[in-house]
């Protein structure tokens, strides 16, 4: 089965590789008429919709204000996403979660990755090994798959780097629900929480581009 990360990958590069003959054959899209209908969002994995997404979600970032923000105005316009919480991990919690029910929303700019760590890790110090994890093996491989697609033809030659780079941590091999969401954003316009933000939901990040609900 490929991972969510390698579907978010492929989606991403057709996305940027059809967007300009896209522009030019169809009008501007328009924000869909019900935003709160499911069938009105473009899922990642229908089947799946956002039942891989633990209900309890706790935010680690280098951006916390920022991040919370669009993530609570997210789950407050599409009723779909109803049932949703989103943490300030940088805050102690005052009661326990059930195991299994809480997953880990970890996003930082590129460099900053030990403010993202340290905003939680006194209150949740289990972030530490996932982004440890994530730097030393998925960083050099995501950015070596870039050179592998342009080998192949799928990109063009002098593709530039993936700035946006990202991995979700199941609790075990076969299980559907994460544990933690890992983003890196390298880019300099912020483009890579636009895609971040619905992922975590499962959410087509293409959908989010078409419509207004994710701002």
């Amino acid at each position: 089965m490929l991972s969510r990360c390698m579907i978010s990958a492929v989606v991403l590069l057709a996305a940027s590789s059809s967007a300009v003959a896209a522009a030019e054959r169809s009008p501007a899209l328009k924000p869909p008429a019900n935003t709160n209908a499911p069938w009105a969002i473009e899922w990642l994995s229908p089947d799946l919709k956002d039942a891989a997404t633990p209900r309890t979600l706790v935010l680690c970032s280098d951006r916390m204000d920022e991040q919370l923000r669009r993530y609570r105005s997210l789950i407050e316009k599409l009723s779909v996403l109803k049932g949703y919480t989103i943490l300030d991990g940088s805050k102690p919690q005052t009661h326990k979660q059930e195991a299994g029910s809480i997953g880990y929303v970890i996003f930082a700019h590129r460099g900053n990755e030990d403010l993202a760590v340290n905003s939680c890790v006194a209150n949740y110090p289990e972030v530490r090994a996932f982004v440890a994890d994530f730097i030393e093996k998925e960083l050099s491989s995501q950015q070596n798959s870039v050179q592998d697609l342009i080998r192949l033809g799928i990109l063009p030659k002098g593709a530039l780097p993936r700035q946006c780079f990202g991995k979700t941590y199941y609790p075990a091999e076969g299980t559907k629900t994460w544990l933690a969401d890992v983003g890196i954003d390298g880019s300099s316009d912020n483009r890579c929480l636009d895609e971040f933000l619905p992922f975590t939901f499962g959410i087509n990040p293409n959908y989010c581009s078409s419509s207004a609900v994710c701002r």
